[in-house]
C-alpha cells in the first residue's frame, strides 16, 4: 500500500460518523423545508385567494384557483381608493427611512467612534425608550395644537422618533466593530471627520444601511395605529388603513376582493426584500463573523 493511500484511509472520517453527518444534514434540511413551507404558503395562499371567485373560495380552499380571476384587483383598486393610499405610503414609508437613516447612522457612528461625558448613559437611554410605550395622548393633544393631524408630518415625526432608538443602536454596535486605522488614514489624507464618514465609512456600511433600511420599511409600511389616529380624510389613507376601511366595508360578501387588496399591499414590502436580501443578511451575520 502507498503512502498517498494511507495518509488518505488515516484522514477519511469512520462510517458512523459519516452516517452521523449525513442524518444531521438531512434533518436540518427537512426542518429548513418545513420552516419555509410554513413562511411562503400563506403568502401563496392569499395570492390564490386574491384570483378565485367568492365561490371557489369555499368549496376550493387549500387549492389554486381553477379559473384566474384578476377582475378582482381592478375592482379592489377602484373601490378601496388603493391609487391614493399606495402614494401617501410610499411617499410617508421612504421619508421615514431616508430621516432615520441619516439621523441615525450620524448618531450611531458618534456614540461608537468618539469620547465624550454622558455617551454611554445617551446609548442606555435610547436602549430603555426602545420597550416605552408610545405616549398616544399626549402625541395627539400635541399634533393638534400644532395642526399637523391629517397631513405627512402627523404620520413621518412619530414613525421617525419609534424608529431612531433601535435604528441608533444597530448603527452604534456595527460601527464599533470597524477598523479604526480605516478613519484615522483618512483622515491623515486630509479628510475632515464629516468627510471620512462619508467616503470611508457610509461606503464599507451598505450591509447595515440595507439592514435598517429594511426593518423601518417595514415598520413604517405596515404602521396601521397612527393612521387610525391621526389621519380623517380618505385621501390621506395610508395603505393598512385603506384596506382596513375597505374590509369593513366589504369583508362579508367580498372576500376575494379583500385578499386582492391585500396582495396589493404586499407586494412592495416582498420587492424591496428582494431587491436588499444580499445586504440584510451581511448586515445580520456581519456581527457574528467580525467577532
Amino acid at each position: 500500500m502507498s503512502a498517498a493511500m494511507q495518509r488518505s484511509l488515516i484522514h477519511q472520517p469512520p462510517a458512523s460518523l459519516r452516517f452521523q453527518n449525513l442524518v444531521i444534514r438531512s434533518l436540518s434540511h427537512v426542518m429548513l423545508l418545513l420552516f419555509s413551507v410554513i413562511i411562503v404558503y400563506p403568502v401563496v395562499w392569499m395570492v390564490f385567494a386574491s384570483l378565485k371567485t367568492d365561490g371557489e373560495i369555499v368549496t376550493n380552499i387549500w387549492g389554486p384557483p381553477q379559473r384566474l380571476v384578476f377582475e378582482n384587483y381592478l375592482q379592489a383598486w377602484q373601490t378601496a381608493g388603493l391609487g391614493f393610499a399606495l402614494v401617501n405610503s410610499v411617499i410617508v414609508s421612504v421619508t421615514v427611512v431616508a430621516l432615520i437613516m441619516v439621523l441615525a447612522s450620524l448618531a450611531g457612528y458618534a456614540l461608537a467612534r468618539f469620547r465624550f461625558r454622558f455617551a454611554t448613559f445617551i446609548l442606555m437611554v435610547f436602549v430603555l425608550t426602545m420597550q416605552a410605550p408610545v405616549p398616544i395622548i399626549p402625541l395627539y393633544a400635541m399634533l393638534v395644537q400644532l395642526g399637523l393631524t391629517n397631513s405627512y408630518p402627523a404620520l413621518i415625526l412619530p414613525m421617525v422618533a419609534g424608529g431612531l432608538p433601535l435604528s441608533i443602536f444597530i448603527f452604534q454596535a456595527y460601527f464599533r466593530t470597524l477598523p479604526r486605522e480605516l478613519v484615522e488614514a483618512a483622515i491623515v489624507d486630509g479628510c475632515t471627520p464629516v468627510l471620512a464618514f462619508l467616503r470611508v465609512v457610509v461606503p464599507i456600511s451598505m450591509p447595515v444601511f440595507a439592514t435598517v433600511a429594511i426593518l423601518e420599511f417595514l415598520g413604517a409600511w405596515n404602521q396601521y395605529f397612527l393612521p387610525l389616529i391621526l389621519i380623517r380624510s380618505p385621501e390621506m389613507r395610508t395603505l393598512p388603513l385603506a384596506i382596513q376601511v375597505f374590509f369593513y366595508d366589504w369583508g362579508r360578501t367580498e372576500w376575494a376582493q379583500v385578499f386582492a387588496a391585500l396582495t396589493i399591499g404586499s407586494v412592495p414590502m416582498i420587492i424591496v426584500y428582494l431587491l436588499m436580501q444580499r445586504q440584510f443578511i451581511q448586515g445580520l451575520t456581519s456581527g457574528a463573523l467580525k467577532g
